[in-house]
């Protein structure tokens, strides 16, 4: 009886061991904190400050304005989960905010959880990411990971959510690594609260990128070797866009008679063509929807022929007047035709594009700003653009300028919308605060749009007369950094003889650089194209064999759009080399070689150094 009672006691209590060690598990997997065992590993996790005028808790950076200590115990203003009266806001979607660097052991997984929250005007929920920054002793970068982009709970007044959401990471640390720093940064520029931020021990990691060996080859930047990308590009509007519209806080125009203006975009076809047909050069025209209209007489309307409740005086809106949030914003239309009103149909010039292979791509249908748009307006626009332009055999957008630069304010939404549609780059973007800023012309190089990658933000620079030398600066910036620029103006800014002077300097110059082998001018989708490719060729080295000096590499281009005049750098200067079987002999003895690799297609180089 006594061993039975005994034998009983000793299972329960193995069971309890167990069921405890289960659920201690349990929660270390799941990054649970758990008292004595698993202390949070940031630093300053309280957001502490040591002055009340601080915009960060100590220790803690942010990328840009926008970014801040908030909360009722702060500043009466913002959310708190933990009760401690403080949490960090977070605006833009060019910020991020940086956790102290907390000390960790390689080898080991570390896991994050954070609460979040929005509070979107828009009424639109947005995503975090989280990426962490494994750094070695001396604090420099040994490798970078990232999570998953993770939905954040929308706070509303009318429909409060149960709880704030959780960001959660999990990542293994690799060799060298004895420090991490944690950034977590948004997918739109909704607000977004931050809170109860911990790092611990455990957690269950994500897979995580691959630390990138050394190459056998590299890949030149651009086709056919070229050093750097340059696009054309021209905000070409007729009166019903941005002309009779007008918020003008920027535009030197704003003031002139918008039909005057629309006729000078109409002469700008003809001038920029002029400039550009010695050199053939191809650029691209960013038109509104009225451009592929031959005249309107059938009194047609389009989006419903909307009022736009954000096109008001006040700030941040800057409108000049309150007349279009009750006026219909194509009210205004003489319902004539390219004949009886050519200012306000440009339907006949656009098989003049066409004829010397100009592209063309949306500055939306009705010169809305898109940062103001609701989601819903903005893919209405997007899909009478599409429509309309089909009329006039031109295809769906792929490239979009902002109108008035007004990407700040997009929500994770708006950006989907434009990514749904098919957009796969945009110029144009905010250039006046830094938590927009996706891309700036002093650092020439497309970037792709947080959380939103397959769509390429591309920097650009407005040319006028007085910008012509910054102008050529940046095209030998986007040389000697293989990067690119777009250069811009609107139509109507390329008529005068001053105006034609100072574009027809940076057209011969850009012109001279491409002969000589050193810049790829090309319009904005094609540039975005090659970019996306060539970021996903995969380069696979074959085994060495015992005493065989061959380089053996497999190059595969696994997207849709073929990458000809591909630029290899071969480690040597081959004395022999076969592509794909069959000997290079116009390339043999040149360390720089160019391919055509299709879409889809893998090629196998082996080159044989000199004997």
């Amino acid at each position: 009886m006594r061993r039975a009672l005994l034998l009983a006691i000793l299972l329960g209590g193995v069971s309890v061991a167990g069921a405890a060690a289960f659920l201690l598990q349990s929660r270390v997997a799941g990054c649970a904190p758990i008292p004595l065992l698993a202390e949070n590993l940031l630093p300053n996790p309280q957001l502490l400050r040591a002055t009340p005028t601080a915009p960060m808790p100590d220790g803690w950076l942010a990328d840009a304005p926008g970014a801040q200590l908030r909360g009722p115990a702060v500043d009466q203003q913002g959310f708190d989960y933990d009760g401690d009266g403080r949490a960090i806001q977070l605006i833009g979607i060019a910020n991020a905010i940086q956790s102290p660097a907390a000390a960790i052991q390689p080898g080991q997984a570390y896991c994050l959880v954070a609460r979040t929250l929005t509070d979107s005007d828009k009424q639109s929920t947005t995503r975090l990411q989280a990426r962490f920054r494994w750094l070695d002793g001396s604090g420099q970068l040994v490798h970078e990971d990232a999570s998953t982009w993770q939905t954040v709970a929308l706070w509303q007044a009318q429909a409060p959510p149960r709880d704030w959401s959780i960001l959660s990471a999990a990542f293994t640390a690799p060799e060298r690594a004895s420090q991490l720093v944690v950034r977590i940064a948004p997918a739109s520029d909704d607000r977004v609260y931050l809170d109860a931020m911990r790092v611990q021990h455990g957690g269950q990691p994500e897979p995580q990128a691959p630390v990138v060996a050394d190459q056998p080859i590299e890949l030149a930047a651009w086709p056919a070797g070229y050093q750097g990308a340059l696009s054309f590009s021209f905000d070409w509007e007729t009166a019903m866009g941005g002309l009779i519209h007008s918020r003008s806080v920027d535009d030197p125009y704003g003031d002139q008679d918008p039909v005057a203006r629309a006729l000078r975009m109409r002469e700008g076809v003809t001038t920029t063509l002029r400039l550009f047909r010695p050199h053939q050069i191809r650029a691209t025209y960013f038109a509104n929807g009225y451009n592929f209209l031959l005249g309107n007489p059938q009194r047609r309307l389009f989006m419903d022929n909307p009022t736009f409740a954000w096109a008001r005086t006040e700030e941040p809106y800057a409108w000049r007047t309150n007349v279009w949030t009750s006026r219909p914003w194509f009210a205004p239309d003489p319902y004539g035709t390219v004949a009886s009103d050519p200012a306000w149909y440009f339907g006949d010039l656009v098989p003049l594009l066409q004829a010397e292979r100009q592209a063309i791509e949306t500055h939306t249908f009705s010169h809305l700003y898109a940062g103001f748009a609701s989601p819903t307006q903005l893919q209405a626009d997007t899909l009478a653009w599409n429509a309309i332009a089909a009329e006039r055999q031109v295809g769906p957008a792929r490239a979009l300028a902002f109108p008035w630069s007004g990407s700040a304010g997009m929500s994770d939404t708006s950006w989907s919308a434009l990514e749904e549609a098919g957009l796969s780059v945009v110029t144009r973007t905010n250039r006046s605060q830094r938590q927009y800023q996706i891309v700036r012309a002093e650092d020439p190089h497309c970037r792709p749009v947080p959380g939103h990658e397959r769509i390429l933000a591309c920097p650009d620079f407005y040319l006028t007369p007085r910008s012509a030398p910054q102008a050529l600066g940046l095209i030998d910036r986007a040389i000697a950094e293989q990067g690119m620029i777009d250069l811009w103006a609107h139509t109507e800014e390329v008529t005068s003889a001053e105006q034609l002077a100072a574009w027809g300097q940076v057209v011969n110059y850009a012109a001279q650089r491409q002969a000589d082998g050193e810049l790829w001018i090309a319009p904005l989708t094609e540039i975005a194209d090659w970019q996306q490719a060539r970021s996903r060729v995969q380069i696979t080295a074959s085994t060495d064999q015992p005493g065989d000096a061959r380089l053996v590499v497999q190059i595969a281009n696994p997207s849709t759009i073929a990458l000809r005049g591909l630029t290899l750098l071969l480690p040597f200067a081959p004395g022999q080399l076969l592509i794909n079987g069959v000997s290079a002999q116009g390339v043999i003895n040149q360390q720089q070689i160019s391919i055509d690799l299709p879409a889809g297609a893998t090629v196998e180089l082996i080159a044989w150094p000199k004997k």
